[in-house]
């Protein structure tokens, strides 16, 4: 028989060795349990400007560092999409393809039906560049900005609320735009490599947590009030679309008045002022998207300046901004069993043996 003078004190002990197991570190559910990588696809069927596998010229350096997270595991696909190349596809990276590849009506199928079981899409387009460009003598960069093919494709998935700006005025090839600002350029002369702090970006989103600069030479997006768009530029910046194969309008004069751009609106796309987007993130439907002006910006070419060796890949947080979007791309993707529950369930046998001595002791 168990003597009733030493209840309370089995009571207290069992109370205390709760408390102290409950304290003890040790490793989750999760953390035991090898969680499934998120698949990350990269679009390389449809002609993209920049190639997966080039760290000079290409984004492999980005592409690495997604690979070597444990957190991702990256593919590149070089075949026309369809349902079963997408099946397990978690992020799916389109970025700049070629206006001479458009997507087919499967392709297009088989990405709603990705959008639709809750994958994230991930869209780059880039600025054009003029004769001035230090690209201008590398043939293959001359076709930067043909963002034509992406407002086509957001066409095909009947996505309508962002765009990149186009001179749809232009004969022949239809050039995007570019921004432009003199006060923020990392050189006056050339006005579209630009230095972006947290004053032009919603700093509450988590797209943006932990980054401080990023220098970018970016497309623009529309509508300029865009609800989307996340990322624009200072009130000195403007955007100016490709006029031919070879200039931009007046880029000493940026500072138009509205009746000045009403006389001439193909020749500006943002003016003075208007604060243009280049980077758009939000839901559609069970997923997430993302759009963004400049893949450039995260690729191993040296900056557009004469003689420069400084890649874009390391230029502020750039590499860090990429990284940050694809987590938020991923956010509901990957959910470890919270410490929480067994919290509770430890809390509560204490609350019930507490409830349960005192219960004991009025009673006697």
């Amino acid at each position: 028989m168990i003597n009733r003078k030493r209840i309370p004190k089995l009571l207290a002990v069992a109370i205390t060795l709760m408390i102290f197991i409950s304290g003890v570190q040790c490793s989750a559910k999760a953390q035991d349990t090898e969680l499934d990588p998120i698949v990350v696809m990269y679009e390389a069927s449809h002609a993209p400007q920049f190639s997966a596998d080039n760290a000079e010229d290409g984004l492999k350096l980005m592409l690495d560092m997604v690979n070597e997270s444990t957190r991702y595991l990256l593919r590149v696909n070089h075949e026309p999409l369809n349902d079963t190349i997408l099946e397990d596809v978690d992020i799916l990276i389109i970025a700049e393809p070629d206006e001479s590849a458009e997507f087919e009506h499967e392709e297009i199928l088989a990405i709603d039906e990705l959008l639709t079981n809750g994958s994230s899409l991930f869209i780059l387009g880039d600025p054009s560049i003029d004769q001035n460009s230090a690209y201008w003598s590398n043939q293959q960069f001359r076709d930067l900005g043909e963002n034509v093919a992406i407002n086509t494709f957001l066409d095909q998935m009947n996505i309508t609320t962002v765009r990149f700006g186009l001179n749809e005025s232009a004969t022949g090839r239809i050039f995007g735009d570019t921004m432009f600002d003199y006060e923020h350029s990392l050189n006056s002369s050339y006005p579209s490599i630009i230095q972006f702090d947290s004053t032009t970006w919603d700093t509450s989103h988590p797209i943006f947590k932990d980054i401080n600069t990023v220098i970018s030479m970016t497309a623009t997006l529309k509508p300029i009030d865009l609800v989307s768009g996340i990322a624009h530029g200072y009130e000195t910046s403007f955007a100016q679309y490709r006029r031919g194969p070879n200039t931009f309008g007046n880029l000493t004069f940026p500072n138009m008045t509205l009746e000045e751009f009403q006389e001439a609106p193909k020749s500006y796309s943002a003016i003075n002022g208007t604060f243009p987007p280049w980077l758009s993130a939000f839901r559609y439907g069970n997923s997430r998207i993302v759009v963004g002006g400049s893949a450039l910006m995260f690729t191993g070419r040296n900056l557009d300046l004469p003689e420069s060796e400084e890649k874009w890949f390391y230029q502020g947080d750039n590499s860090r901004l990429f990284m940050n979007i694809m987590s938020w791309l991923s956010y509901d993707f990957v959910n470890p069993e919270s410490p929480i529950l067994p919290m509770l369930i430890i809390s509560s046998v204490i609350l019930l043996i507490g409830v349960a001595y005192y219960l004991f002791k009025k009673l006697r």
